[in-house]
């Protein structure tokens, strides 16, 4: 190899390896504000009881406000619970979850089981609702039953 084929070499090697800058890029934010929880009201023994997402007084909302594609997934309970351990079932299906513009217009019917990607456009406020059945048995006793829904947001790309 000739001394400047060599420094050739060289100088091709340090240019691969410089730092390029790249122009900064902000995350995609999303603002999430729990307004309303799910509630069953009084659970009588042994009778079903269900919360559509079109019941306003006591489906789950959550307000959604961003910009760009969101993933949303929910740990959903199996069951309510009090504090001395006594359970009452729940069961979640495909169209118990929603997305409802703030004038109350349906956006789309979600399923709450699996992952659900959604489009936020224009900073505009959209709500999450998710409602649920709760089953209790003859045996159920009065008392304080509660459950944690938990909402995980994924901004996909970030």
């Amino acid at each position: 190899m000739t001394p400047r084929a060599g420094w050739s070499l060289l100088f091709a090697l340090l240019l691969a390896s410089w730092p390029i800058p790249l122009a900064a890029q902000a995350p995609p934010s999303t603002s999430i504000i729990s307004l309303q929880d799910l509630s069953f009201g009084l659970l009588v023994p042994g009778i079903r009881n269900e919360v559509s997402v079109f019941d306003v007084s006591r489906r789950a909302v959550v307000a959604l406000e961003g910009t760009g594609p969101v993933d949303i997934v929910l740990v959903l309970p199996t069951a309510l619970e009090t504090a001395t351990g006594d359970r009452i079932p729940l069961r979640f299906i495909s169209g118990d979850a929603a997305l409802v513009s703030t004038s109350g217009n349906t956006l789309a019917t979600l399923d709450p089981l699996q992952s659900n990607r959604v489009q936020l456009g224009n900073d505009r406020t959209v709500l999450f609702v998710l409602g649920g059945t709760a089953q209790s048995t003859a045996h159920t006793r009065p008392g304080h039953y509660v459950a944690r829904v938990a909402l995980i947001l994924n901004n996909p790309g970030t």
